[in-house]
């Protein structure tokens, strides 16, 4: 079975090409022009046709509230470092044979980007 499909893709090498090629050549090509610079920031630079929130919020409302988003990922607060985890003590691991060495290192993740908040 393998064999016969890997004899069918061999006889088809020019039109998967094709294919591949001219995907490459439309995205690199015709449309990263237009998805990059006139979808989002336009001919004048002033906007382009990509969708735009519209609010009432004036700018200082907007900025408070991304201040407090970035507050809110990083401050850790009065959260413990097992906050919503299960965790299970030592002491319990023991009582049932395992043998346990502490080299955990927490992962810290990436502030989301300002675009997002």
């Amino acid at each position: 079975m393998e064999k016969l499909l890997f004899k069918n893709a061999m006889n088809a090498k020019w039109v998967i090409g094709g294919f591949f090629l001219g995907t490459l050549y439309l995205q690199q090509v015709s449309w990263k022009n237009q998805l990059l610079y006139q979808d989002v920031f336009g001919f004048d630079g002033n906007g382009g046709r990509m969708l735009k929130i519209i609010t009432n919020l004036t700018d200082e409302e907007m900025s408070r509230m991304k201040f407090v988003r970035r507050l809110a990922w990083h401050w850790r607060g009065t959260r413990q470092s097992g906050y919503g985890k299960d965790n299970i003590s030592g002491e319990e691991l023991a009582d049932r044979g395992i043998k346990w060495e502490d080299k955990y290192c927490e992962y810290v993740k990436r502030p989301p980007h300002d675009k997002y908040l």
